[in-house]
Protein backbone atom coordinates (compact mmCIF):
# COMPACT_ATOMS: atom_id res chain seq x y z
CA UNK A 1 0.00 0.00 0.00
CA UNK A 2 2.76 2.37 0.84
CA UNK A 3 4.38 1.80 -2.53
CA UNK A 4 0.70 2.66 -4.19
CA UNK A 5 0.41 5.95 -2.10
CA UNK A 6 4.56 7.12 -2.99
CA UNK A 7 3.69 6.02 -6.46
CA UNK A 8 0.70 8.57 -6.69
CA UNK A 9 2.79 11.27 -5.06
CA UNK A 10 5.49 10.73 -7.43
CA UNK A 11 2.63 11.07 -10.32
CA UNK A 12 0.84 13.61 -9.38
CA UNK A 13 4.00 16.18 -8.98
CA UNK A 14 5.93 15.25 -12.21
CA UNK A 15 2.48 16.38 -13.98
CA UNK A 16 2.51 19.03 -11.70
CA UNK A 17 6.00 19.93 -12.63
CA UNK A 18 5.56 19.50 -16.30
CA UNK A 19 2.94 22.94 -16.03
CA UNK A 20 -0.36 19.99 -15.78
CA UNK A 21 -3.32 21.78 -13.78
CA UNK A 22 -5.18 20.33 -10.65
CA UNK A 23 -8.43 19.45 -12.82
CA UNK A 24 -6.38 17.53 -15.58
CA UNK A 25 -4.42 15.67 -12.68
CA UNK A 26 -7.89 14.89 -10.98
CA UNK A 27 -9.30 13.86 -14.34
CA UNK A 28 -5.87 11.78 -15.76
CA UNK A 29 -4.39 10.62 -12.31
CA UNK A 30 -6.47 10.37 -9.33
CA UNK A 31 -10.24 9.47 -9.97
CA UNK A 32 -10.09 6.38 -10.03
CA UNK A 33 -6.97 5.48 -8.76
CA UNK A 34 -7.19 2.71 -6.44
CA UNK A 35 -5.86 4.52 -3.60
CA UNK A 36 -8.13 7.48 -3.42
CA UNK A 37 -11.09 7.43 -1.14
CA UNK A 38 -13.24 10.14 -2.13
CA UNK A 39 -13.68 13.76 -3.83
CA UNK A 40 -10.96 16.85 -2.85
CA UNK A 41 -12.35 18.78 -0.44
CA UNK A 42 -10.99 23.07 0.25
CA UNK A 43 -9.17 23.88 2.97
CA UNK A 44 -6.74 26.45 4.19
CA UNK A 45 -3.44 26.24 5.79
CA UNK A 46 -1.09 29.01 6.64
CA UNK A 47 0.01 29.59 3.13
CA UNK A 48 -3.73 30.11 1.64
CA UNK A 49 -5.90 27.28 0.23
CA UNK A 50 -5.32 23.63 -0.42
CA UNK A 51 -7.37 20.53 -1.56
CA UNK A 52 -7.38 17.55 0.37
CA UNK A 53 -7.96 14.52 -1.26
CA UNK A 54 -8.77 11.18 1.37
CA UNK A 55 -6.62 8.17 0.88
CA UNK A 56 -7.56 4.89 1.47
CA UNK A 57 -5.01 4.19 4.45
CA UNK A 58 -6.11 7.57 6.06
CA UNK A 59 -3.56 9.92 5.06
CA UNK A 60 -4.71 12.97 2.62
CA UNK A 61 -3.05 13.62 -0.11
CA UNK A 62 -2.68 17.47 -0.37
CA UNK A 63 -2.50 19.66 -3.82
CA UNK A 64 -0.89 23.32 -2.30
CA UNK A 65 -1.07 24.77 -6.04
CA UNK A 66 2.80 24.12 -6.79
CA UNK A 67 3.14 20.72 -5.50
CA UNK A 68 1.29 17.74 -3.49
CA UNK A 69 2.44 16.26 -0.26
CA UNK A 70 1.01 13.67 1.92
CA UNK A 71 -0.64 14.48 5.66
Amino acid sequence: MADLVTNLLRACNAERSRGTDFPSIWKEILNGHPCVKGLPVQGLDEDGPILKIPLINGQFLVFLGTHFSLS
